[in-house]
């Protein structure tokens, strides 16, 4: 049976990248088949750190719906425009409404008032799906959402059940998830049905807070969660850190302390562990993820 494990954070910029790519990596270097994939559809990054060696698939996802309006059916009553909430029709130079694409958030509302029938909702292209190799051998998958547009947890959805269709074919050990910042949409929909979820924290009130808050999304969906504390040498703040986790129930996996190697494997496009495997960050790594395999389910 496969298990899916999701790295999370609660808020940006505190390495959950970082350890996804070298989870990823060391579940492979132990031997297991995995998939990993991509659930940050907004900014996706895990290709930066398992560098893609060749695309095998790429598909628009036609998600979303956007209103179009037929001005040979419109009277130019502009109930549309008073209706529409999210500001997305404007007058144009002919006096015809027009629908401002980016802002259109496909509700409905607009074709729901005009009179005449002139407005109809057509599907529109949410994002790009793309499975591809890694340098490892491993598949990836991920997706970019289209610029102004909303639903970044179906696109998530999306890239879940191609990961898991993919875990199916290879009969693979592990899906390896990278999710996105936050608690918003795309974290519910990566957590939800998942089998573990490491919560990436460093020792700052923002990203406790940050932690506390998706552990809450994670217990939520009954999905057991453990903690890599990171940069964990940068504050003596990292004691109040260990007892809220701890209160919460969080299982503290390892600490991994501020090493710029890490720094020289971002710029190298590497996981540390692949890049300085006797490097402190990796060490502390290595324990985190021992530690990981002795309480997953």
């Amino acid at each position: 049976m496969t298990r899916e494990i999701v790295v999370v954070s609660g808020k940006g910029g505190v390495g959950k990248t970082t350890v996804s790519a070298s989870l990823a990596y060391y579940l492979h270097s132990e031997g297991y088949s995995i998939v990993a994939s991509d659930a940050d559809v907004d900014t996706p990054s895990l290709k930066l750190l398992l560098p893609i060696k060749r695309d095998v698939y790429r598909e628009d996802i036609e998600i979303s719906t956007k209103a179009v309006i037929d001005e040979s059916k419109c009277t130019k009553c502009l109930k549309c425009l008073e209706y529409c909430s999210y500001g997305a029709i404007e007058v144009g130079l002919d006096g015809y409404p027009k629908v401002i694409r980016y802002m259109c958030e496909g509700c409905g509302v607009c074709k729901l008032v005009c009179p005449s029938g002139a407005v109809k909702l057509v599907k529109a292209k949410t994002g790009e799906l793309v499975i591809a190799e890694t340098k490892y051998g491993f598949p990836m998958v991920t997706a970019q959402l289209e610029v102004g547009e909303h639903n970044s947890g179906l696109l998530v959805g999306a890239v879940r059940n191609r990961a898991s269709n993919l875990s199916e074919e290879r009969s693979a050990d592990f899906i390896l998830t990278d999710g996105a910042p936050g608690i918003g949409c795309p974290v519910i929909a990566a957590l939800v049905g998942a089998s573990y979820t490491i919560i990436v924290v460093e020792p700052t009130p923002q990203s406790l807070q940050g932690a506390l808050r998706v552990k809450g999304v994670a217990d939520h969906f009954k999905v057991p969660s453990g903690a890599i504390i990171n940069k964990s040498n940068i504050s003596s703040y990292v004691n109040e850190v260990r007892r809220a986790l701890r209160a919460s129930g969080v299982d503290v996996l390892g600490e991994v302390p501020l090493d710029y190697e890490v720094l020289r494997a971002i710029a190298f496009r590497m996981p540390i562990l692949e890049f300085n495997r006797n490097s402190r960050a990796s060490r502390s790594l290595l324990v985190a993820f021992k530690n990981l395999m002795d309480v997953l389910p």
